[in-house]
C-alpha cells in the first residue's frame, strides 16, 4: 500500500525549511516507526500533526524525522501543523523560575497553545531534582525537561540557544544587581530568540534598552523588567495615568511582602545588594538620589494587609515610568514583615558599600540565614501587596491596589503573563519596558488577576 513521505530536518543549519516529497515506498524500509497510540505516546508535541500522521521514524542517523501519511498533506498545512512552541525558563529550577515555568504551562493550556515544549535551564542537576519533586504533576503534567546552562558564561548561553529553535527565553536567574552586561539578551538577539526577563536593577535595565535598535533590525521582541514588581506595577502606573487624563504630576509606588514571600534567599540577597545603591527618585523632573531605606512611613495596602511600614528602595520603574510616561515626580518604597526585618535592613545599611555590594558575600549571608528566615516565613505567610498613588497637576488623585496571597506564585504568574504576550506575537521587535506596553495591559491584567485577594483597579 502506498504511503506519502515527508522529511523534516530537526535543525536546518542554513535556516531554510525542510524539503517534502511524495514517494512510493514500503513501510518496512523505515528503521523504526511509531503507529497509532504509540505515536502520541512517543511524540506528544506533534499535536495536530499526529491526527494526520500514521507512522513516524525518529532514528535516522542524519537527525531527520520521517512522517508517513495516508494521503498527501499540503506543504503549508504540514508546516502549520508542525509548529511547536519551545519555551525555556533560565533559572527555572529556583523558586521564581519554577513558579514561572508552572504558570507558563498553565496559561499556555488555558489559552489553547496546545503544541509547546517547556524546559527549565540552570547550572545544577541537583537543584533540578529538587525542582522536579516540587512540580505539581497532577495539576501541570510531567515536569519540564532540564537544560544545563551557566547564565554567566557567554559560550554556555550560545550553546543552549543554538541547540534548538526557541520561541521564548525567560530569564529569572537573579539577583541582577552588580551585573554589567545583559549576556542572555545579547545572545538572544544574535540567535533571534524572543526574550523576557525580571531584571530589577536600574542600570542593567538601561543597558538592555540600548539594544533596542539592534533588536528591531533583527526582528526580535524583548521585554525587560517584567514580573510583578517591577512589571505589573508599571502597568498599574499606566492605568492610573490614563485615568488622570494622560498625565500625572506625582506618583508614589509602594510594595509590601510578608517575610520573603516564599521566594527564598534570592530576595534577601537582592535586598542587601539594593541597600548599597542610593535609590533613584525624580523631583521636578530631576534625578535625586536618596538615602537607602530612608523615609520610613506607614502605608495602607487595603484589605487583608492593612497599614505597613515602607522605606525608600531603588526600583527600576522609577526610571522607566519617568522616561516613558513623563512623570516629573516619582518614588518607590518597600516594606516587609515582621517589622524586625525592616529594622534589621535599616541597621545593615550602615555597612560599607563594598560589603553590601559584594554579590557572593550577600548570597552567602542570605543562605546562612535561611533557617531562621524560613521559620519566620511560616509564621507571617507570603502575601505580596502593591499600591500606586497618582496625582494630577490639578490635584485629582487615583489610588490602585493589588494583593496576592503568595509572592512566589504571583511573580511567576506575572512573568508568564508577559511571556505569553511575546509568545503570541503581541509584542513588536525591540526592547520594551512594561511602562511602554499599553496595548498589552488589559490581557496581562486579566491573567494576573488569578489568585488575587484584593483587586482595587
Amino acid at each position: 500500500m502506498d504511503r506519502y513521505l515527508t522529511v523534516f530536518s530537526l535543525k536546518p543549519k542554513d535556516g531554510s525549511t525542510a524539503d517534502s516529497a511524495v514517494q512510493d515506498f514500503s513501510v518496512k524500509d523505515l528503521t523504526r516507526i511509531y503507529k497509532g497510540p504509540e505515536l502520541l505516546m512517543n511524540a506528544p508535541s506533534l499535536g495536530v500533526l499526529a491526527q494526520h500522521c500514521v507512522a513516524l521514524d525518529t532514528t535516522r542517523a542524519d537527525r531527520r524525522v520521517i512522517f508517513v501519511f495516508d494521503e498527501p498533506l499540503e506543504r503549508d498545512k504540514f508546516y502549520t501543523c508542525l509548529k511547536i512552541l519551545r519555551m525555556s525558563a533560565v533559572g527555572g529550577t529556583g523558586r521564581v523560575g519554577g513558579s514561572t515555568a508552572r504558570w507558563l504551562r498553565k496559561l499556555a493550556e488555558e489559552e489553547k497553545l496546545e503544541d509547546f515544549e517547556l524546559a527549565v535551564a540552570g547550572r545544577s542537576r541537583e537543584n533540578y531534582a529538587q525542582f522536579a519533586q516540587r512540580w505539581p504533576g497532577e495539576e501541570c503534567g510531567a515536569a519540564p525537561q532540564f537544560v544545563e546552562i551557566d547564565h554567566t558564561n557567554r559560550d554556555s548561553i550560545r550553546e543552549v540557544l543554538n541547540a534548538r529553535d526557541w520561541d521564548l527565553l525567560v530569564h529569572t536567574a537573579g539577583p541582577f544587581q552588580g551585573i554589567q552586561r545583559p549576556l542572555l539578551l545579547e545572545e538572544a538577539l544574535k540567535s533571534g530568540t524572543p526574550y523576557v526577563d525580571v531584571c530589577d536593577d536600574t542600570e542593567l535595565c538601561k543597558t538592555a534598552k540600548e539594544l533596542c535598535p539592534e533588536l528591531e533590525e533583527a526582528k526580535v521582541p524583548a521585554v525587560v523588567s517584567a514580573g510583578i514588581w517591577p512589571g505589573v506595577s508599571a502597568l498599574m502606573v499606566c492605568e492610573a495615568v490614563e485615568r488622570l487624563g494622560g498625565s500625572a504630576e506625582d506618583v508614589e509606588m509602594c510594595f509590601y511582602t510578608a517575610g520573603t514571600g516564599g521566594a527564598g534567599p534570592t530576595i534577601v540577597s537582592a535586598t542587601f545588594l539594593l541597600l548599597a545603591e542610593p535609590p533613584l527618585n525624580f523631583k521636578d523632573g530631576r534625578e535625586v538620589r536618596a538615602e537607602p531605606w530612608g523615609n520610613r512611613r506607614l502605608v495602607d495596602f487595603g484589605r487583608n494587609v492593612g497599614r505597613q511600614h515602607v522605606h525608600l528602595l531603588d526600583e527600576p520603574e522609577v526610571y522607566t515610568c519617568h522616561r516613558c510616561l513623563g512623570i516629573p515626580n516619582i518614588t518607590s518604597s518597600f516594606g516587609t514583615a515582621p517589622d524586625v526585618w525592616n529594622l534589621m535592613f535599616g541597621a545593615v545599611r550602615i555597612l560599607p558599600k563594598s560589603v553590601l555590594g559584594n554579590r557572593g558575600l550577600m548570597q552567602g549571608v542570605a543562605n546562612f540565614s535561611m533557617p531562621i528566615i524560613s521559620a519566620v516565613d511560616r509564621l507571617v505567610g507570603a502575601t505580596n501587596a502593591m499600591r500606586v498613588d497618582a496625582r494630577s497637576e490639578t490635584g485629582e488623585a487615583v489610588t490602585l491596589r493589588i494583593t496576592h496571597s503568595d509572592l512566589e506564585d504571583c511573580v511567576g504568574l506575572a512573568t508568564a503573563a508577559f511571556g505569553l504576550e511575546v509568545l503570541q506575537g503581541q509584542v513588536p521587535p525591540g526592547a520594551w519596558f512594561p511602562a511602554e506596553m499599553a496595548a498589552n495591559r488589559a490581557r496581562i491584567f486579566q491573567r494576573v488577576r488569578h489568585g488575587s485577594i484584593n483587586w482595587e483597579m
